[in-house]
């Protein structure tokens, strides 16, 4: 029997490329809000189009590090990083997080829950499930909470994990393992919904959980040897999919 639902949050409960459709491009306003903050504290730094050319060929890289366990990966990191890479100095530590913060507001700015999310998690919650969620990010844990709460998706999740601050990334067994630790059900009962095969689904199966894939967009190409246990369009299917499970 699922006791617990466990969810993804970008491109699951909530949107965050805005009218960026391919990463990782969906991060030229972050990059862009972080140069403009920079500059404005009398950072010397390099020209916008160098600095956003440089974070996107330093993400993929970086991203596969982090998923793959290696070293963890911040917003504030990765800026300090763009700046090493074209030869300049790094700011005051303070100057530095503001930056990052700056980064988020922008892709936060651009940010829309996913169609029937609130709805959703209201009648699980009053189905009786375990609601939890991990998210892979860069951003502070909190920005994202502060998204929650605007959505008014916040209050239904017993237990939530961001992988920046945790240093635990999906597809890796930790955060899926710590998550069902928390809402104290065992693996086989929770079910992970996600919209990234290679990383939800892969990771949530390899933890011993079930895997539901929402294909809310065409950002994740499918791998032939991954088997959701349930693909889904929308959140609405959701509860009929948990319903045949019981």
């Amino acid at each position: 029997m699922i006791k617990a639902v466990i969810f993804d949050l970008g491109g699951t409960l909530i949107e965050y490329a805005g009218t960026y459709q391919t990463w990782p491009l969906l991060e030229t306003p972050g990059l862009k809000a972080a140069h403009q903050r920079l500059t404005a504290a009398g950072v010397t730094i390099p020209p916008l189009a160098q600095f956003q050319e440089r974070g996107f060929a330093l993400l993929p890289g970086r991203w596969q590090q982090a998923t793959a366990g290696e070293r963890n990966l911040r917003v504030a990191e990765l800026i300090s990083e763009i700046l090493a890479a074209n030869g300049f100095a790094m700011p005051e530590t303070a100057v530095l997080d503001e930056a990052a913060q700056a980064y988020e507001a922008a892709i936060q700015s651009q940010a829309q829950p996913m169609d029937g999310a609130q709805a959703l998690l209201a009648e699980l919650q009053a189905n009786g499930y375990r609601l939890g969620l991990i998210s892979n990010t860069m951003f502070r844990g909190a920005a994202h909470l502060a998204d929650l709460a605007r959505f008014g998706l916040d209050g239904y999740f017993q237990a939530t994990l961001f992988s920046a601050d945790a240093n635990m990334w999906k597809p890796n067994r930790a955060p899926f393992t710590q998550m069902v630790t928390a809402l104290a059900v065992p693996a086989a009962a929770a079910v992970y919904v996600g919209d990234d095969p290679a990383n939800d689904v892969v990771g949530s199966q390899g933890a011993g959980l079930r895997a539901i894939h929402i294909r809310s967009s065409d950002r994740f190409a499918v791998p032939d040897s991954v088997r959701a246990d349930a693909v889904i369009n929308h959140l609405a299917e959701l509860p009929a999919v948990l319903s045949s499970w019981q």
